[in-house]
This record gives structure tokens, sequence and C-alpha cells, in this order.
């Protein structure tokens, strides 16, 4: 699963342009032009899903981009907490179990999953794969 999230981008009467993301109705945001709007977007984007996280809410499988919208993409770190969060929950694993398998400390293991606690990328990666999935990073250009 990809984690980039379609987003709408509308300009309202007074110029300022609108965001807001079909596969999270809870977010949306504006810029000053589309610049601002497209940044504000992707810090909206990590906030919203941080905040499921937070809160243990479900996060939807992004939808396909429909005419009029723009793919938006978390920060890098956000992702892989997304994606560790989403994989544990598929296979149905605990901190608990993700500490053993990482054979790290629960309270370490609890750190991992703290969607506001800075990880390192190759602890990303290992946690990841102990769920048995793996990440993969793209390349696109801009």
């Amino acid at each position: 699963m990809k984690i980039v999230y379609p987003a709408k981008f509308e300009a309202d009467e007074g110029g300022r342009i609108l965001v807001t993301f079909r596969d999270l109705p809870e977010a949306a945001t504006d810029g000053a032009d589309m610049d601002e709007a497209r940044s504000e977007a992707a810090d909206l984007l990590d906030s919203a899903l941080m905040f499921r996280m937070k809160y243990r809410e479900d996060i939807p499988a992004p939808s396909k981009p429909r005419k009029g919208e723009e793919l938006v993409v978390p920060d890098a770190a956000a992702a892989m907490k997304v994606a560790l969060y989403i994989a544990m929950r598929a296979c149905g694993m605990t901190a608990a179990e993700l500490s053993r398998r990482l054979d790290v400390d629960y309270r370490e293991a609890q750190r991992i999953l703290n969607p506001y606690h800075a990880t390192k990328t190759a602890r990303m990666s290992q946690a990841i794969e102990a769920t048995g999935s793996h990440a993969v990073i793209e390349l696109q250009s801009a």
C-alpha cells in the first residue's frame, strides 16, 4: 500500500485555496496560494494520520485520485510510522509481541510505536520487517 492520499484543491471566493481529503474527512486546510496550500496539506496529512494512530483508529487505504485532485505525500518519518501501524494492525501484533520480535525492552517498542517520537529509519525498517512486511522507498519527480 502506498501512503499517498488524494486531495482536492479549490479556490474559495476570497482567492484562498481550500484543501480537503476524501479519505480523511476530518482533514481540511487552506493556503494563500497553491504553494502554501500544498505545504499545509502535507503538514495536515501528517497530523491526521498521527492523530488516528494516537487514538488507535483505522487508517483508510488511499483512494485513487479523481479528476482535479492531487496526490499528497506525508513526511517520510511519518510514513514509516504509519506503515508500521498498518502492518501491525493487519497481522494483529501487539507492542509486547513487537518488543519480543525485536528483542528490545517493552518501553523501546512503545517509543517505536509513538507517532510523536523520532525513530531512526533503520529501526523502523526492522520493526516493519518484524511484522512480515517491508517498506519500499519510491523516488518520483516532483
